[in-house]
């Protein structure tokens, strides 16, 4: 009898315990449907949500009747491929509205993206920068500036005679060199001796790396959720070039202001405004920065374009070898101001300039809250707008066969079929480059002397240029050349 009733006693507690689990599995599995009920009413809100938004921008929002010839290529934005709307866009209007940068895509702050020249918003800001930096680029002071290029111009050609019998040569590096080096003397009061030890400085190859640290800012700032996550978005090795690129530049800008060079160079005009106007260690670094960029990048893409393509059309480089051989009798003569004398040398450069843009995508301006017409149709306010120059440039409307390099469309001015204006690689109106004549006048030298010097082959010849990748400026690969002497190896240069 006592066994049967432990026995029951047992057995009840059992079910007991046995009640109890599934009172509580029941509470739970209540608590999960109805979490589950709150997540789906919550997901299927949100759905609705982005559906109802998406149909709103693609048929009711104010740029949704753009037609094709206008790109709406996001949300608020719009690409242009029109010569008038170079105008319309970037330059002094009639109707005295001004189109600002686009802060979102001129990202700045107070330390590695400190504001420059180029990525000021404020028009009154941009004034007094150009002012101060307008006597580096006077006629006068580049012209006292001439023989630090010619001098580099050298240093390259010494550096291809010496490396062309050993084989091919990859143009992209030795352009990097020289460029680089110029603008490093000119900004820095130092070169990066590049040229010299024949090998790509390590700050040079930040840069480069670091260019896609700004890419990556501007898109991610598109998704503003984004922005505070930035430090974990971004790949590592992007993150870092950048902050290291900032930091090396103030470091090399502090230096040079500790130096007393024997002529100005471009730093010395921001140097003599820095108290007067303020002007932080971030910010001397961001405009020195700015410029090397700006005036040896660029360059040296235009370079590497021009060689591909006279590669590629035999009987253009005949036809500018030509002119550039009988138009000197030593490199010593070859001159920024006789080299801008050669009429197939200047149009060989703007159609390397036109199809294949250094900078290929457009600079983004916003639009006043009043909105504005931009090439005869009423944008509203807010826009943001650019003419992207790839496409302005390859555009059929604009340029008769545009993916065929012909300088000669830039002689025959009368020829109806190009709109010449349509190609404009340094912009136009207040924000145009400051560096345009500087550029050309390292453009010119450079490529008259190697012209003059040497005949190229391209190794496996191919059209260098397509299917490169973009982050803001070209992501070049190697570009191998055969480098065959044309004229006997001048005197060396000592760099």
């Amino acid at each position: 009898m006592l066994q049967n009733i432990n026995l029951a006693s047992i057995r009840q507690g059992r079910l007991a315990w046995l009640d109890q689990l599934v009172d509580t599995i029941d509470s739970h599995v209540s608590e999960i449907s109805t979490t589950a009920l709150y997540g789906i009413s919550i997901l299927s809100l949100v759905s609705v949500l982005v559906i109802t938004y998406a149909i709103w921008l693609i048929y009711w929002h104010p740029l949704s009747a753009f037609p094709g010839d206008v790109v709406r290529w996001g949300p608020n934005e719009l690409s242009f491929s029109t010569a008038d709307a170079w105008k319309d866009i970037y330059d002094r209007r009639k109707d005295g509205k001004i189109l600002v940068k686009d802060p979102n895509f001129y990202r700045v702050d107070d330390t590695v993206r400190a504001k420059h020249i180029v990525t000021t918003s404020d028009p009154e800001d941009h004034a007094q920068m150009r002012k101060m930096m307008s006597h580096a680029f006077s006629s006068k002071a580049l012209l006292d500036q001439e023989d630090v290029i010619q001098h580099y111009a050298n240093g390259l050609v010494d550096a291809l005679y010496e490396r062309c019998s050993g084989g091919p040569v990859n143009l992209v590096d030795f352009f990097n060199w020289t460029t680089f080096d110029i603008l490093g003397e000119m900004a820095f009061g130092e070169s990066f001796g590049s040229l010299k030890n024949r090998k790509t400085d390590s700050w040079i190859a930040i840069v480069l790396d670091g260019v896609k640290f700004t890419a990556w800012g501007v898109a991610i700032n598109k998704l503003p959720f984004l922005v505070r996550l930035e430090q974990y978005v971004y790949p590592k090795h992007v993150l870092e070039a950048g902050h290291t690129h900032a930091l090396q530049s103030k470091r090399k800008i502090l230096k040079r202001a500790d130096m007393n060079p024997a002529r100005p160079d471009f730093a010395s005009y921001i140097l003599a405004k820095r108290e007067a106007l303020g002007i932080t260690d971030w910010e001397l670094a961001a405009h020195a920065n700015a410029l090397i960029i700006a005036g040896s990048e660029t360059s040296a893409t235009t370079l590497n374009g021009l060689f591909n393509y006279l590669t590629n059309y035999p009987d253009v480089y005949t036809k500018l070898k030509k002119e550039v051989r009988a138009a000197f009798k030593s490199g010593d003569e070859i001159t920024a101001a006789r080299a801008g004398s050669l009429p197939y040398l200047t149009a060989c450069l703007e159609e390397t300039m036109r199809i294949y843009p250094p900078i290929p995508n457009g600079m983004p301006r916003v639009t006043p809250p009043e909105g504005c017409m931009i090439d005869g149709r009423w944008v509203p306010g807010g826009t943001t707008v650019a003419v992207h120059m790839w496409a302005v440039t390859h555009n059929p409307a604009n340029f008769k066969d545009p993916n065929v390099f012909r300088p000669e469309r830039w002689l025959d001015k009368s020829e109806k079929a190009d709109r010449l204006d349509a190609s404009k690689p340094f912009l136009v109106g207040p924000r145009m480059c400051m560096g345009i004549n500087m550029a050309w006048i390292e453009i010119r030298i450079l490529a008259a002397k190697l012209v003059y010097y040497f005949d190229f082959e391209m190794v496996d010849k191919h059209n260098w240029c397509l299917g490169q990748e973009c982050y803001t400026l070209w992501q070049k690969p190697v570009q191998y050349m055969v480098a065959k002497p044309a004229q006997p190896q001048p005197t060396p240069t000592v760099l």
